[in-house]
């Protein structure tokens, strides 16, 4: 709002001394800008879900709600991490499921990539806990 009050007081300004032809530049100018802030704000609201089950792995993309759902066999799925190329890169991380593999992660910063990858090993030891005191139980009440 600051920008478009400069700058529309300028464009009237040129525009009370002659200058008509500043002030539909300016409009067209400060219409560019307020999409591109609108589209930085958008891509900013990306939301990922990651959701973790003894048998399955389900990844959720969206912005306010999911958009996109992606849903595998936790067996054949594992996460993959690529070193950066060089120390300004990012490291990246993916979901590979049978060949297909897709980025998670891809909006955070390294240290929040390496907090995401703590996250998710502690995730995967206690999704397999559970899944093997699930199954020391299922065996005891079957003997």
């Amino acid at each position: 709002m600051f920008m478009m009050t400069v700058s529309f007081s300028i464009a009237l300004t040129f525009t009370a001394m002659g200058y008509w032809v500043v002030l539909p530049f300016t409009a067209l100018e400060m219409a560019v800008l307020s999409y591109c802030l609108w589209l930085c704000l958008r891509r900013s609201s990306l939301q990922e879900v990651l959701s973790l089950t003894p048998e399955t792995i389900t990844l959720e993309v969206g912005i306010k709600r999911p958009q996109q759902t992606y849903q595998w066999q936790r067996f054949f799925t594992k996460i993959q991490v690529q070193p950066a190329l060089h120390p300004w890169y990012r490291k990246k991380v993916s979901l590979v499921h049978r060949g297909t593999e897709l980025e998670i992660g891809r909006f955070l910063n390294p240290e929040e990539q390496t907090e995401l990858l703590d996250s998710l090993k502690k995730l995967i030891r206690q999704a397999d806990a559970a899944q093997i005191i699930a199954e020391h139980q299922t065996n005891a009440d079957a003997e």
